[in-house]
């Protein structure tokens, strides 16, 4: 099992070619590169399926949570069972409340 870390994270943000952003992130709310700030940019900024992230399909990358959820809707195949992800954890950081 792959440890949770800042440099997974890290990973995650150069597939999606967010890194940039995030940098720029951290200069403007200036603060350190943590685990704390790297969940808090996911969470604002980062909205993708957990399925295509995991079959590498990085332009499916959603600008909003509302955009993901219409989404969703439109191919629900492509949504993950929570209780599967929470226990793999590698992809936790893309769950989303999507009531």
């Amino acid at each position: 099992m792959t440890e949770i870390n800042k440099e997974l994270y890290h990973d995650y943000l150069n597939r999606l070619n967010q890194m940039k952003s995030y940098r720029k992130y951290l200069k403007i709310i200036k603060k350190n590169d943590n685990l704390t700030n790297l969940k808090n940019y996911f969470n604002k900024y980062i909205f993708i399926s957990i399925q295509d992230f995991h079959q590498g399909h990085y332009n499916k990358l959603f600008f909003t949570n509302k955009d993901l959820k219409n989404y969703l809707n439109q191919y629900p195949e492509k949504r993950s069972h929570k209780k599967i992800i929470k226990k793999e954890k590698v992809y936790k950081i893309f769950l989303r409340n999507l009531r």
